[in-house]
């Protein structure tokens, strides 16, 4: 328990602790608490009041513990500083995982809730977090138990005191029972243990449906912790899996029970980070001496270094005193190169069939999303034109979130291709790398052809033709004429050839002494 100083200062503090003596004392728990579990390097806490009703609070991406949590005595704290740590390296420890959870809590409701099922996800993981801890050791347990014997001295709403009796069952430990018929289910539930990981979602999901009908009380309030959460940066990692797995309003709502913003552009970058693009470096290679070794009557007499032999001993021994250097090389990257700037011009028609999973549009939007990621980290400068008998365009820049805005684009109408702004945008950056995604059924293409023409002899003109069976042939031919044309009879085809392209127009090359400076090194052979 703290001193009555340190109580004292608790009380005038108004919301922060002052006095040194309480800040090492937090400190000393945590690093004890650490040390449970092999020192995960998570962010020393902080102490302040934290705001009314929020539990296990955060504040500038570490744990704030409040004064109130002190008076409760060092070994309340540890168990509270355990019970985190065990979040962050056990349930659910990653965002992706939580969102998994979260989507099963969704499904489990007959409501839909989000705030419900973000209570959900966090009383799964609590339940998983603390049976765990508990089956580690005595000591453990001793914690654990103290921790809830705390909360059972509040006042309980139906659905704390159907989990408290739940828990008395499961662990067979002194807590209050309950006699609601809640807490009997739950036990089939957990019957699996909590050690499978596989099984978390289904049991998060039983868990929501039993639980829904009670009334909510002190269990599950709070932010659904994970460890990207606690470093900061849970509205930038990415869930590639889930993103994947679901259709973009469906994973829009599950990101909502965490907190995020799953919007259309999050979709397809947290798809794109499963996709690796690998570009085939050709690099110089430089040798230089680096040591000394013995010359053998095997090699070759013009190796032996006869000065450097005749230094260090009178006669020439063969093995014992004949030396020869040695070399080593080191790979020299090609520098002063000029990267192309990208062009991506995307067809958002309606006949591409919208932003779902499995539709052209889902191909060459998330096509479009890696390229220009890609461009982008090789030090391109970006453009995008998305277009149906309307357009929306980015005009080159640096922000990549602006491209992936237009890419998102879903116009939906009829296949009118702008061939005065790509022209106007490929003059702008001659060199440039264009890329085109449609399925060609284009119906002005004659009205526009001079512009596009032109454009493809400024830079390098790319086409990507999907829904091969149903193309506009004579439109298909006459852009074959303008370069490289890839024609797409599976969509699951369109993401790997637009990655071979990007490896291509991005591959360092060695520099060309006849080359004029500032001319880039993609060409149309």
């Amino acid at each position: 328990m703290p001193s009555p100083q340190t109580v004292m200062v608790l009380r005038r503090g108004r919301g922060r602790l002052e006095g040194r003596y309480s800040e090492e004392r937090l400190l000393e728990v945590w690093e004890r608490s650490r040390s449970n579990w092999h020192r995960p390097q998570l962010p020393r806490p902080i102490i302040e009041r934290s705001e009314e009703g929020e539990i296990f609070p955060f504040k500038n991406y570490r744990i704030v513990v409040g004064p109130e949590i002190l008076e409760k005595g060092d070994r309340y704290l540890e168990n509270l500083f355990d019970h985190l740590i065990v979040h962050y390296l056990f349930c659910p420890r990653s965002l992706e995982t939580a969102g998994r959870l979260a989507l099963a809590a969704r499904e489990g409701l007959a409501s839909g809730d989000r705030s419900q099922a973000r209570r959900m996800v966090n009383i799964f993981s609590d339940l998983v977090v603390d049976t765990f801890r508990l089956e580690r050791s005595g000591e453990d347990e001793e914690k654990v138990l103290l921790g809830w014997g705390e909360l059972t001295k509040q006042d309980l709403s139906p659905l704390d005191e159907a989990v408290v009796g739940f828990l008395a069952d499961l662990w067979g430990v002194d807590l209050p029972s309950s006699d609601l018929p809640q807490s009997e289910l739950l036990l089939s539930v957990f019957s699996w243990g909590i050690r499978d990981r596989a099984k978390w979602p289904r049991q998060c999901m039983q868990m929501a449906r039993i639980l829904e009908p009670l009334e909510g009380g002190l269990l599950g309030r709070g932010a659904v912790p994970s460890i990207e959460g606690l470093g900061g940066d849970a509205r930038s990692a990415p869930l590639s899996g889930l993103a994947s797995e679901l259709e973009p309003e469906v994973y829009r709502e599950t990101l909502s029970v965490l907190g995020l913003d799953g919007d259309l552009k999050r979709w397809y970058r947290d798809q794109s980070y499963s996709i690796v693009i690998r570009p085939t470096s050709r690099v110089r290679q430089s040798w230089y001496p680096s040591s000394l070794v013995k010359w053998r009557l095997s090699d070759p007499p013009s190796e032996l270094d006869v000065a450097y032999s005749m230094s260090l001993a009178s006669r020439l021994i063969p093995g014992v005193t004949t030396y020869k250097g040695m070399e080593e090389s080191c790979g020299m990257a090609a520098g002063g190169e000029r990267v192309p700037d990208l062009l991506v011009v995307l067809d958002s028609s309606g006949s591409m069939d919208g932003h779902r999973r499995g539709t052209k549009t889902h191909a060459a939007t998330l096509a479009a999303f890696k390229a220009s990621t890609f461009a982008h980290a090789q030090g391109a400068e970006l453009a995008a034109i998305s277009f149906s008998d309307r357009m929306v365009v980015c005009e080159w820049t640096r922000d990549l979130s602006a491209v992936e805005e237009v890419l998102v684009q879903h116009l939906g109408s009829r296949t009118h291709i702008p061939g005065e702004e790509v022209l106007n945008l490929a003059e702008q950056r001659p060199g440039c790398l264009i890329l085109c995604i449609t399925d060609t059924h284009i119906q002005n293409l004659y009205s526009e052809w001079d512009s596009i023409q032109e454009a493809a002899k400024v830079g390098r003109f790319v086409l990507f033709s999907i829904d091969e069976a149903n193309r506009n042939r004579k439109v298909d031919e006459a852009l074959g004429d303008l370069g490289a044309v890839y024609r797409i009879n599976r969509l699951e085809d369109l993401l790997s050839l637009v990655i071979e392209t990007a490896e291509e127009a991005y591959r360092p090359r060695e520099p060309s002494p006849d080359r004029r400076d500032g001319e880039s090194f993609i060409s149309s052979e």
